[in-house]
C-alpha cells in the first residue's frame, strides 16, 4: 500500500512516524514533568511542516493532547473556573482569526521564535481568578499568532493555589478550549485541515498513551536536570524558527 497518499505532499512517511512518536514523548513530558511539551512539539513541527501549517496543525494536535489530560483526571475539573476562560477563548479566537489572516508566514515564524525565547527567559505577569476571562481572550489571540501560549496560561493558574494534579487538569481544560476555538478560527479563514486529519488523529491517539503513562509516573526526581536539557532544545529551536522567518521575509 502506498502510504504517502494518506499524507500531505510535504510530509514523508518517515517524517510522519517521527511526529507520531514525538507526540507521545511531548505528552509524557507535559503530564509527568509539567514542562513545555507543547512548545517542544512546536519546535519539532517546525522542522517538517511548511510555515503556513505550523500553528494550525500544532493547535489541532494540542487540542487532542490536552483533552487526554482532562480525560485521565476528569474528577478535578472546576466548571466555575473553566467557564469564564472558555468565553474568553471564543472572543479571542474571533479577534485572532481577523489578525492572523493578514500576517505573512515569515512574520508568524519570527513571532513564534521570539515567544519561545521569552517563555524561557522572560517573566509573565502574576494573574489570578479575577483575570480568567481577560486571560482567555489575550492568550487565545497570542496562541493564534504565535502557537504556544501554555506558559502564560500556566502562570495564570499557578496563582490560584491548586494542588499539582488539579493544576494539570485545569491547565488541560483551559488549553483544550483554547485550541478548539483556535482550530475553528483557522478553519473559517480557510486552512485545509483535511490534509492532515489522519496524521493528526494518529498522533493524538498515540499521545493519549503518553499522557496516561505520564500521569502514572509523575516524575519529580531528575526534573531539574531534564529542564536544563529542555531549555537548551527550545532555545536552539526558537533561534532556528526566527532564522527561517527572517529568510522568508528576505531579511537574510
Amino acid at each position: 500500500m502506498e502510504y504517502s497518499i494518506l499524507l500531505p505532499q510535504t510530509i514523508s512517511i518517515n517524517s510522519a512516524i517521527f511526529l507520531i512518536f514525538f507526540n507521545f514523548l511531548t505528552c509524557f513530558i507535559s503530564t509527568a514533568l509539567s514542562l513545555g511539551g507543547g512548545m517542544l512539539m512546536l519546535v519539532g513541527l517546525s522542522f517538517i511542516l511548511p510555515a503556513t501549517a505550523l500553528i494550525p496543525v500544532h493547535g489541532l494536535i494540542q487540542l487532542g493532547s490536552n483533552f487526554g489530560r482532562i480525560f485521565v483526571s476528569i474528577k478535578d475539573l472546576d466548571k466555575k473556573i473553566i467557564l469564564p476562560f472558555v468565553i474568553g477563548t471564543i472572543v479571542g479566537s474571533l479577534f485572532g482569526a481577523n489578525i492572523v489572516d493578514y500576517l505573512s508566514p515569515g512574520v508568524g515564524q519570527v513571532g513564534v521564535g521570539l515567544f519561545i525565547l521569552y517563555s524561557l527567559f522572560g517573566t509573565f505577569p502574576p494573574l489570578g481568578r479575577k483575570y480568567i476571562l481577560v486571560g482567555g481572550i489575550a492568550t487565545t489571540i497570542m496562541s493564534m499568532l504565535f502557537g504556544a501560549s501554555g506558559p502564560i496560561v500556566s502562570t495564570l493558574i499557578r496563582n490560584m493555589g491548586f494542588n499539582p494534579t488539579k493544576h494539570v487538569t485545569i491547565h488541560g481544560a483551559f488549553m483544550t478550549s483554547q485550541h478548539l476555538f483556535k482550530s475553528i478560527g483557522f478553519f473559517f479563514i480557510g486552512f485545509a485541515f483535511q490534509e492532515y486529519i489522519l496524521l493528526v488523529g494518529t498522533m493524538i491517539f498515540v499521545g493519549f498513551f503518553g499522557t496516561y503513562f505520564g500521569k502514572k509516573v509523575l516524575i519529580s526526581k531528575g526534573k531539574h536536570y531534564f529542564q536544563k536539557v529542555l531549555t537548551i532544545i527550545l532555545l536552539l529551536g526558537g533561534i532556528r524558527i526566527i532564522y527561517l522567518g527572517l529568510q522568508n521575509l528576505n531579511l537574510l
